[in-house]
């Protein structure tokens, strides 16, 4: 009697066991299948974000050159000008938020002398120190010649940090490329953390992913000859001027794309110069997803 309570308690305990396992596996499977929906709507999303940015972008170079508002009842949305003010364009599935900004309004970082640059620096937020070293190292980053400046590396330097790459020791050919140099962050770079939404000059159009107006992003730029902006005009002035389209002009379209389903958005940068002729008045420069 004692030998069958024994087997029945045995019994018991695997069918437990059994039961036990069978519901984990049901939970794992089930989790499993939650995150993999989560990554397909999620995927869904970020595509429909992406078309959306892309139709962003058309919609910016279909109105290239277009004239100025003169009071003729045009308004700010037929009427589209370089001049960094967001637009927003309606689609079905969402919207997309474009901003079109002149690149000569901005510093020329391949050209524009350490000290200027360290004044870029401070404007987006860095403490004098640390603009004045970081200012030294994209002088070296970018100049020809292996002369290491007080605060700025050379190859020695570089290979002492444990970075796998020299200092390019030429201009460079995308402005994100500065993320290649010691001590320069995403952060610092695009100035997400800058400023809380509230005080973004975007406005109703703020979002996650645009860089800060105040970014490094934002301040500077690898085309043109202006590096004496900071020297010609305070900025604030600058930024109240009448900006239109020219000829041969070189421009940056962001294009956020934002699907009424959720986040996440998408982010298009374009640089493009205006040739104001042809079937095709633009040629693309560069393109990135952010």
């Amino acid at each position: 009697m004692t030998l069958l309570r024994r087997e029945d308690g045995v019994i018991i305990i695997a069918v437990l066991w059994i039961c036990a396992l069978t519901m984990w596996f049901a939970l794992q499977i089930g989790a499993e299948s939650r995150l993999q929906g989560e990554e397909q709507v999620h995927g869904h999303r970020r595509s429909q974000a992406l078309y959306l940015a892309i139709g962003g972008c058309f919609e910016a170079l279909a109105r290239m050159g277009e004239p100025l508002d003169l009071g003729l009842g045009r308004t700010a949305e037929e009427s589209w000008q370089p001049n960094g003010k967001p637009h927003l364009v309606q689609y079905e599935t969402g919207q997309a938020v474009v901003i079109i900004e002149a690149e000569g309004r901005k510093v020329n970082v391949n050209i524009t002398p350490p000290e200027q640059l360290r004044l870029v620096l401070e404007r987006a937020g860095m403490a004098e120190a640390d603009a004045e070293r970081l200012a030294d190292l994209v002088a070296d980053f970018t100049d020809p010649d292996d002369f290491q400046r007080l605060h700025g590396g050379e190859k020695d330097y570089y290979e002492s940090q444990g970075v796998p790459y020299p200092p390019f020791n030429g201009p460079l050919l995308s402005l994100d490329q500065m993320l290649l140099i010691p001590g320069m962050t995403p952060q610092l770079f695009y100035g997400y953390q800058n400023a809380p939404p509230e005080q973004n000059p975007y406005g109703g159009f703020w979002d996650a992913a645009l860089p800060a107006s105040g970014s490094l992003f934002s301040l500077l730029t690898v085309h043109g000859r202006n590096q004496l902006i900071l020297d010609e005009e305070p900025w604030d002035e600058l930024e109240e001027k009448i900006i239109t389209w020219e000829k041969g002009g070189i421009y940056r379209i962001l294009s956020l794309g934002r699907s009424f389903n959720g986040p996440p958005s998408v982010l298009m940068w374009l640089i493009v110069r205006y040739t104001s002729d042809g079937e095709k008045p633009y040629e693309v420069l560069y393109r990135k997803i952010l």
